[in-house]
């Protein structure tokens, strides 16, 4: 009886607020916003707009990255031993997390995960590191601040990946990027602990993570599809990558040989053929350690930098 009582309450509470299923996800969350509801009633909200399980996933995947903060001030307090770790992981429970509009990446993770069970939908929380401008290459032995928790979900008996933390971006080259990642996209930031979580058929150890390219969502924003690939035959190496449809844009390759001194490589010559762009340059003048970095220019100018960034 109790149950039949509060479905005729919701249904009456959003009678004004139905829409058709046309309306687009990113719509229905802002009339979402608007709403003073509790966190079944936005689930049995989002059952209601919404038809599909992939739409459903990507409305809270929005609603949490629109209306959920990062709680830097809790990141900071548990790295530094300002609070104990029960006090933590109560803070970061999802209960917590919608009440209060805050977490870190173990509250999004969290609440992502409740509203998936409440939807029917299996969701398991992937637990891992991250690396990103500030730390390019991962040690599991320490980098406990770049532990991070994210989501895998199954959609139509497949899983797909989702970082509701990385989704809080007002830029949409970031947000848009994080729900749905592609396995091989994924795994240029995110290393799972336990590494069925890559969804790889051939999983990458820790090793080949780290030498592989960081590479920003901007570069795939801009219209760049593919990781570009650092080649070689005797005398030259090739930076070579799949060229971009959008003319205007192109690259500034540079070198160091301790990651903190970076200059342009120096004669280099490029080549386009068959769809693909080809950054020759020498290898005598190159060492066999070094590490690179490449910055997005537009027109010949600089505009995005440290968009890729990896090592030999």
């Amino acid at each position: 009886m109790k149950k039949v009582y509060f479905i005729l309450i919701f249904l009456v509470l959003f009678h004004n607020h139905s829409f058709s299923q046309n309306d687009s996800i990113s719509t229905l969350v802002q009339k979402a916003n608007s709403l003073n509801v509790t966190m079944y009633e936005l689930v049995d909200y989002a059952k209601e707009n919404i038809e599909t399980e992939i739409d459903q996933a990507r409305f809270f995947y929005q609603w949490i990255g629109t209306n959920i903060k990062y709680d830097y001030k809790m990141l900071y307090d548990v790295n530094n031993g300002a609070i104990t770790n029960d006090s933590f992981f109560n803070s970061q429970k999802y209960f917590w997390v919608y009440e209060t509009r805050k977490g870190v990446c173990a509250g999004y993770a969290n609440l992502f995960k409740w509203f998936m069970d409440n939807l029917d939908i299996e969701c398991s929380i992937i637990v891992g590191y991250i690396r990103d401008e500030r730390n390019k290459y991962v040690s599991l032995a320490l980098d406990f601040e770049f532990s991070h928790g994210w989501n895998a979900v199954r959609i139509n008996d497949k899983w797909i990946l989702v970082d509701s933390t990385w989704g809080t971006s007002g830029d949409p080259s970031v947000s848009e990027f994080y729900f749905n990642m592609k396995p091989d996209l994924a795994i240029i930031t995110h290393y799972p602990e336990d590494s069925k979580w890559q969804l790889l058929e051939k999983p990458l150890t820790l090793e080949k993570f780290n030498k592989s390219k960081f590479v920003k969502p901007i570069w795939f924003f801009v219209g760049f599809s593919d990781i570009p690939q650092l080649k070689t035959d005797k005398d030259f190496y090739y930076f070579v990558y799949k060229s971009n449809e959008n003319m205007d844009w192109g690259i500034n390759l540079m070198i160091s040989e301790d990651n903190l001194t970076f200059h342009s490589i120096e004669d280099v010559l490029v080549i386009k053929q068959d769809g693909f762009t080809y950054v020759r340059f020498d290898k005598t003048k190159i060492p066999e350690k070094a590490f690179y970095k490449v910055n997005l220019l537009q027109f010949d100018y600089p505009v995005h930098l440290d968009v890729i960034n990896f090592k030999t």
